[in-house]
C-alpha cells in the first residue's frame, strides 16, 4: 500500500499563492459585476475598451457616411432554399466566395494552363509579361475587395491578387479561345462549356469588371473596355438574350461585372425612365409617384389566372416586335393583353440569378424581371386551362406545363408562392394590374364574355344563338302585325 504523498513546502505555498490569486479575481468580478468599481479603474478599462473599439473603426474602408460600392453578393434567404444548385458553382469557381471547395478543385489545374496561354499571345510585337500582370493584380486588390459584399479578410492581400489574376486570366482566355475556334478539350466537350457558361454567370462567382478590363488589355494592347465588350462578350452573351449583337452596345456607365452586363441585354432598356443602377434621381421620382397615389392603387395585387381574365372579357395575344421580354401591355379600350412570344424559355440557372442580381441593386430599383415571373406565373398558374390559353393566343409556343412550371418555380424564388404579394412601387406593371382590375370589375365585360364563349364559341354555337335570334325577331314581328289590327278598329 502507497504511504500518502506529502506536498512539498513550495507547492504549498504556491497553492496558497494560486488560491489567493482566484479569490483576488473572483472577487474584482464580483466588484465589477456590481459596478462598485473605483472612478480611477472605470475610466482606465474605458479608455482601453475605447482604444479595441477604435483600432477595429480605423480598419473600416471607406468614409462615414459613404456607401460601400458592393456589387457581388451572395444569395440569401427562401431564394437559396432547396435551390443552391442555382446559385453555386459546378464546374469553376470565380472569386472569393467559393475558392478552395473540394468539388471545383480541378479546374484549378486548367486556370494556371489558361494563364500560360494568355501570356504566350503577343501584345503590340512583344508578349506582355507575368510580372506586369502580378503588378496589375496587386494594385487592384484593394479596390477589388471593397467589391464584395462578405468580408474577404481570409485572404492575404497577396492570396486575393493572386485569385484576381488566376480568374481574371481564365475568363478572358476562355472567351479568346472560343472567339479563335481554337481546338481546345475544355471548349470542344459541350457539357464543359455550358457548365462553365453557367458558373461565369452567377452572382456569387463574379469578378468586378475593370479587373477583366485591365487584364483583357495587357493580353491584347486594346485599352477601354468598350471593345471587351463588342469585340469579345457580345458574341456570346447575346446568343440567348432579346438583343441583337448587330445592336449590342455596353450599358451607360460603369459594368459591375458579367452578370450584370447580361442582364443590361437580357433587359435592353426601354425608355429615360427604366435606367437602372445608381439613378437616385429616377428612383426618387418613381418612389414620389407609387406615394401619390390612393392607397388602393398602392398595395400590390396579382393578376387572375388566365383562364379567369378570358371569363372576365380580356383576350390574349402573342406580341409582335416586343421591345424587351418583359413588354407586356393592356389595352382597356377593347380587353386586349399582349405578352412577347415564349418560344424556348431561358436556362433556368441563368434567370434564378438574373432574378438575384435585380433584387441586388436596391430597395427602390424598378423590378422588371421580378413583375414579368410574378406576371407570367399568376395568368398560367391554374394547370392545362390556362396553358390552353397561351397557347392559343401564340404566347406559350411550346404550349405544355414545363413553361408554365419553370414561372411558378421562379415565382418560389422570390421567397413565396404565386398566391404572396410582392411591394408595388418597383412593380412595372402596377398601372397595368389596375386597368387590368377596373376592366375586370365592370358587369358588361363578364356578361359579354360569357355570351361570346357560350354561344360563339364555334361555329356550330353561333348558328345556333343565331337561328334563335332570327326566330325571337320574327315572333315579335308576328306579334306587331297581329296585335296592329285591333288598334286599327278603335
Amino acid at each position: 500500500m502507497d504511504a500518502p504523498r506529502m506536498n512539498h513546502p513550495l507547492e504549498a505555498a504556491g497553492a496558497d499563492e494560486s488560491s489567493t490569486i482566484v479569490a483576488s479575481n473572483d472577487d474584482k468580478r464580483t466588484v465589477e459585476e456590481s459596478g462598485e468599481l473605483d472612478e480611477e479603474d472605470a475610466d482606465a478599462n474605458a479608455v482601453e475598451m475605447a482604444a479595441r473599439m477604435q483600432w477595429r473603426l480605423d480598419a473600416l474602408p471607406g468614409r462615414p457616411h459613404e456607401s460601400e460600392p458592393f456589387t457581388v453578393f451572395r444569395v440569401t434567404g427562401p431564394m437559396r432554399d432547396r435551390n443552391r444548385h442555382l446559385y453555386e458553382p459546378q464546374v469553376v469557381s470565380i472569386g472569393p466566395f467559393h475558392r478552395g471547395t473540394a468539388r471545383l478543385r480541378a479546374m484549378e489545374e486548367h486556370k494556371w494552363r489558361y494563364l500560360r496561354d494568355l501570356l504566350a499571345r503577343s501584345s503590340g510585337g512583344g508578349a506582355a509579361t507575368l510580372a506586369s500582370y502580378t503588378r496589375a493584380a496587386q494594385a487592384l486588390e484593394p479596390r477589388a475587395r471593397r467589391h464584395y459584399a462578405e468580408p474577404t479578410d481570409y485572404l492575404s492581400a497577396r492570396d486575393f491578387a493572386e485569385m484576381l489574376l488566376l480568374d481574371g486570366c481564365f475568363i478572358i482566355e476562355f472567351f479568346l479561345k472560343g472567339k479563335d475556334r481554337a481546338a481546345e478539350a475544355l471548349i470542344d466537350a459541350a457539357w464543359v462549356i455550358q457548365s462553365v457558361c453557367n458558373d461565369l454567370f452567377l452572382l456569387e462567382n463574379q469578378l468586378p469588371f475593370f479587373v477583366l478590363e485591365h487584364f483583357y488589355g495587357l493580353a491584347t494592347g486594346v485599352l477601354g473596355g468598350d471593345d471587351l465588350v463588342i469585340g469579345l462578350l457580345a458574341n456570346y452573351i447575346t446568343i440567348e438574350t432579346p438583343q441583337e449583337l448587330a445592336t449590342a452596345k455596353p450599358p451607360d456607365g460603369e459594368i459591375h461585372h458579367l452578370l450584370h452586363l447580361y442582364y443590361h441585354w437580357f433587359l435592353p432598356t426601354e425608355d429615360a425612365t427604366l435606367t437602372g443602377d445608381n439613378n437616385r434621381e429616377a428612383e426618387d421620382k418613381a418612389y414620389k409617384e407609387w406615394m401619390a397615389k390612393p392607397m388602393d392603387e398602392r398595395v400590390p395585387w396579382l393578376l387572375p389566372s388566365a383562364s379567369e381574365l378570358q371569363d372576365a372579357g380580356i383576350t390574349f395575344r402573342a406580341k409582335k416586335s416586343p421591345r424587351s421580354l418583359v413588354d407586356v401591355t393592356f389595352c382597356a379600350r377593347d380587353g386586349v393583353m399582349e405578352i412577347p412570344a415564349v418560344e424556348s424559355y431561358t436556362n433556368r440557372v441563368l434567370f434564378a440569378n438574373l432574378l438575384a442580381y435585380e433584387q441586388s441593386r436596391g430597395r427602390w430599383a424598378l423590378q422588371r424581371l421580378m413583375s414579368y415571373v410574378t406576371l407570367m406565373a399568376s395568368v398560367a398558374r391554374d394547370g392545362r386551362r390556362d396553358v390552353d390559353i397561351m397557347q392559343r393566343a401564340g404566347v406559350f409556343v411550346k404550349g405544355d406545363e414545363e413553361t408554365a412550371t419553370f414561372y411558378a418555380h421562379l415565382a418560389v424564388l422570390l421567397g413565396g408562392t404565386t398566391e404572396a404579394r410582392g411591394p408595388a412601387h418597383d412593380n412595372c406593371y402596377t398601372d397595368l394590374f389596375r386597368d387590368v382590375r377596373e376592366h375586370c370589375g365592370r358587369s358588361w365585360n363578364r356578361h359579354r364574355a360569357v355570351l361570346a364563349h357560350d354561344y360563339f364559341s364555334n361555329p356550330w354555337t353561333s348558328m345556333s344563338a343565331a337561328a334563335a335570334v332570327l326566330l325571337l325577331v320574327l315572333t315579335v314581328v308576328q306579334t306587331v302585325y297581329t296585335v296592329l289590327p285591333y288598334y286599327d278598329s278603335w
